[in-house]
């Protein structure tokens, strides 16, 4: 019961108002050249659906890349991974869609600035 009302909570109340992210807004982690497309961004992380290759992050640190359209990128952002489950909607019964959210970690001054600009151009509205 405790666990649903600490989840009930986290979604209730978020720190960071989320955003969509427009088609073409993508992130790349680090040592990966895959792109992924974000499916909601806020100044506190991000959510991405992804395809399970077998690769998973560990608990540590880590850095990824934004890329967005007309070339603007912001790199070089460290997380840490919060969840990362299978989704319930199965395409194909030989491919895994999984869900990745990850949290930002130590933002200096000039990346948060970089960020809050990348969210005002590469968002659509409230997710």
């Amino acid at each position: 019961m405790i666990d649903i009302i600490k989840r009930l909570l986290r979604f209730g109340i978020r720190k960071n108002k989320r955003f969509q992210a427009r088609e073409g807004v993508y992130v790349v982690m680090e040592n990966s050249f895959a792109r992924n497309q974000i499916s909601n961004i806020s100044m506190g992380g991000l959510a991405i659906n992804y395809e399970d290759n077998g690769y998973s992050l560990g608990k540590g640190s880590y850095e990824l890349k934004l890329v967005g359209s007309r070339k603007q990128r912001v790199e070089n952002i460290p997380f840490k991974r919060v969840a990362d489950y299978q989704m319930g909607e199965v395409l194909y019964p030989y491919r895994k869609i999984k869900r990745l959210s990850v949290q930002f970690e130590g933002l200096s001054r000039a990346q948060r600035s970089q960020l809050k600009h990348f969210i005002q151009n590469q968002t659509t509205g409230s997710a």
